[in-house]
Formats: C-alpha cells, sequence, structure tokens
C-alpha cells in the first residue's frame, strides 16, 4: 500500500473515530449541562463500565480480526472462516460480560432494576460496535466505517434531545446504546459478502485466533481499562456530585486519545501486511511512524493542556470549575497512554503480543497501587489521576521500548 494510500485512510479512521467520540463527549456535556453532576456521575459509571467489560474479550477480538482478515486478503484467502470465529466468541463472551456487569451496576455503581436492563444493553451493544469496526478495518472498508459512524453518532444524538426534550431521564441509556447496535447490525449483514473469489482454503487455526484475541483482550484491560476503572473507583469512594467533576474531567480528556485509536486502528493491518512484505524494513517504517504520531499527539495534547480552564468552562459551565486541575492531571496521562497504544499495536503484528501486555499489566499494578495508596493522603479524585499518570507513564514507557527493540530470531 502507497503511503499516500494510508495516509488516506489514517483520515478516514480518524474522521469516524473522532465522530463518534465527539458524539460521546456531547452526550456527557448535554447530561451534564442539564441535569447536573450527580446525574452525569451515574451515566459516567455505567458507561465506564460497559467499556471495561468490553475489554475483556471484544476489544481483542476485534484487533485479532482485524489482524488476520488484513492477512487472509494479502494472502489472497477468504477471510470467513476467522469472520466465524469471531462472532462465535463474541456471543459467549457477551453473556459473560453481562452475567458480570448488571450486579455490579445494580450494587455498587447505583443503577435500579430498569437501569439494570439497560446497562446490559449497552454492554453488548457498545462490545458489538467495537468487534464490528475492527472486522471492516480488517476487510479494508476503511470507508464505509467513516460514513456508518457518522450515521450512528447522528441517531445516537437525536434520541439524547428527544429523551432530554421529554424529561424521561430514566431512558438515559438508550439513545447511545441504539446509536452503536446499528453500527454493529449493518457490519454483521453485510461482512461475509463478497469473498467469493478468494481462496478458500483455511489457513489460520482457531487457537491463532484466540490466543491473540485472549493476550490482546488482557493488554486492553491493563491499559485501557485503567481510565475506566479510575471513574468506577471515583464513584465508589466519592459522593455523586464530586464523582460528576471527574467524570466531566474524564469526558474531556479522552476524546483527545480518538486521534491515536483511529490511526492504530489503520495501522494494525498496515503493520501486517508490511511485516509479510518485509520484515526489516517494517521495522524502520514503525520507527517513522511512531516518531510522526507522537509529535502530532504533542501539539495536539499540548493546546487541550493549555486551554483547560477555559474548555471546562466552556463546555460544562462554572459549577463544573473543579474538574480543570483534575483534566490536566488526566491529560498527561492520556498523552502518554496514546504513544504506547502505536507501539503496542506494532508489538501485536510482529508475534510480541505477550510483552506489550506485561507492559501494560505492570503498568495497570502500578496504577491500581498509587490510586489505593493516594487515598491516605489525597481526595479520591485526585487518587484516582495521579494513579492513572503514574500507571499509564510505565506501561507506555515500557511499551516503546519493547517496540524499538529487533525481534529475536526463533531458534531452530
Amino acid at each position: 500500500m502507497s503511503r499516500s494510500s494510508l495516509v488516506s485512510q489514517a483520515a478516514l479512521s480518524t474522521a469516524g473515530v473522532l465522530v463518534q467520540g465527539l458524539a460521546r463527549f456531547a452526550y456527557t456535556v448535554l447530561i451534564g449541562r442539564f441535569l447536573g453532576a450527580s446525574e452525569l456521575a451515574h451515566v459516567s459509571a455505567w458507561l465506564a463500565l460497559a467499556l471495561i467489560l468490553s475489554l475483556l474479550w471484544p476489544t481483542g477480538a476485534a484487533n485479532a480480526a482485524s489482524h488476520f482478515l488484513a492477512h487472509s486478503r494479502a494472502s489472497g484467502h477468504t477471510p470467513q472462516h476467522v469472520l466465524s470465529l469471531i462472532a462465535r466468541s463474541f456471543w459467549l463472551s457477551s453473556l459473560g460480560m453481562v452475567v458480570i456487569g448488571v450486579p455490579i451496576a445494580c450494587l455498587w455503581l447505583g443503577a435500579s432494576l430498569l437501569d439494570g436492563l439497560f446497562v446490559a444493553l449497552l454492554i453488548v451493544a457498545y462490545s458489538g460496535y467495537i468487534l464490528t469496526r475492527g472486522i471492516e478495518m480488517g476487510l479494508g472498508r476503511v470507508a464505509r466505517v467513516a460514513w456508518w459512524d457518522i450515521i450512528s453518532s447522528l441517531v445516537t444524538m437525536t434520541l439524547l434531545i428527544v429523551v432530554l426534550v421529554s424529561g424521561a431521564s430514566t431512558l438515559l441509556l438508550l439513545p447511545i446504546t441504539i446509536g452503536y447496535a446499528v453500527f454493529g447490525v449493518q457490519t454483521w449483514i453485510t461482512a461475509s459478502r463478497g469473498h467469493q473469489h478468494l481462496d478458500q482454503a483455511v489457513l489460520v487455526p482457531p487457537r491463532e485466533v484466540y490466543r491473540l484475541a485472549g493476550w490482546n483482550s488482557l493488554g486492553l484491560l491493563a491499559s485501557n481499562g485503567l481510565i475506566q476503572l479510575a471513574m468506577v473507583f471515583v464513584f465508589i469512594v466519592e459522593t455523586p456530585d464530586q464523582a460528576g467533576q471527574f467524570a466531566a474531567a474524564m469526558s474531556l480528556a479522552t476524546p483527545a486519545s480518538m486521534l491515536a485509536q483511529a490511526i492504530s486502528q489503520v495501522l494494525i493491518p498496515r503493520f501486517s501486511e508490511w511485516n509479510v512484505e518485509d520484515a526489516v524494513s517494517s521495522r524502520h517504517r514503525f520507527r517513522m511512524v511512531l516518531l510522526a504520531v507522537t509529535g502530532l499527539l504533542t501539539v495536539a495534547f499540548g493546546v487541550v493542556w493549555a486551554l483547560s480552564d477555559w474548555i471546562v468552562l466552556l463546555f460544562f459551565g462554572p459549577d463544573f470549575a473543579p474538574a480543570s486541575p483534575l483534566l490536566r492531571l488526566l491529560l498527561g496521562g492520556v498523552y502518554v497512554f496514546s504513544i504506547g497504544l502505536i507501539a503496542s499495536s506494532y508489538l501485536i503484528t510482529t508475534g510480541r503480543t505477550a510483552q506489550a501486555t506485561v507492559a501494560s499489566l505492570l503498568g495497570f499494578a502500578v496504577g491500581i497501587l498509587v490510586m489505593l495508596a493516594g487515598l491516605l493522603w489525597w481526595p479520591g479524585s485526585l487518587a484516582a489521576c495521579y494513579g492513572v499518570l503514574a500507571g499509564y507513564v510505565v506501561g507506555a514507557a515500557l511499551t516503546v521500548v519493547l517496540s524499538l527493540r529487533a525481534k529475536r530470531a526463533p531458534r531452530p
């Protein structure tokens, strides 16, 4: 694939992810503006729970699908076998996630039984969105992903406005759930079409697909899950109003990471193709990509950090002024996480998923320890911010160092 083609696909993917990220951001802003910090804390905690549970399998399966589907297409083989394996694992994991998530929401996160039902639907819909997005990327349908990101985001925001205008606050989770479901359903319907001309031989053993998905899920839970776990942690140890301040800061910090996530989804299949073509030159290409993306992220995060006080005031109003220092700390953590995400993508596609996972797990452990120990000196919100910052710095530093090292040749 040419450099111009890679740039155009990265731009399309970035546009789609930014639209979804901005829709989720607008979702929290409208709830905070119209319903206050307490309601924002509840919705943010339930969304964080759904995101954490999706990391147990669907997000890792999405990256595995992106990798193996791209590899199959580059080799001229049908992706149908990989699609079947991924679909089967998704529905089994969805059952487990609902069984885990609903009791947590009802017992610790202030959900009623009706809220618990909506949380269950959100878990399945969001996990389906993440998985099918990886499938579309692996199939090379980047433009289609961008368009359906826009369509599903418009559905979400339209339904949220209807809910807010009608005063039906018990239905706050339904608009975003339906938006994610719209994206996922249309992908399931079309993913298996158009592969009849490819070689029908099966080259990918199921254990390879599940192994990559499993290791990747563990690593993603340790990396992406840290800031979401921080939201749940703050909700448990703080009052709902104080947790709402943290939720506002988190909602402003996380959209900046959408840029790295969009680029990463494009780079995973490209890294896979580069390694098939020439493993030695692929390492040089990766270093150039890492340097370029780091520069881009530095500019993006630097602007947001400098304007953090004004951004909080603009989007959430003066009642959320205490969120500003929390935002600056979270931005530092999300910045280094974003750099580590690019390095982790390269490790995944060069058969070093276990190394990326171990690095993330070490960072995750450091983050949790700092959160818990921090309660001795700081309020829960500050302890969570310092935990996120420390965990992401450790995990990203280890991941980048490992990615810059040459892969060892296999023993004879």
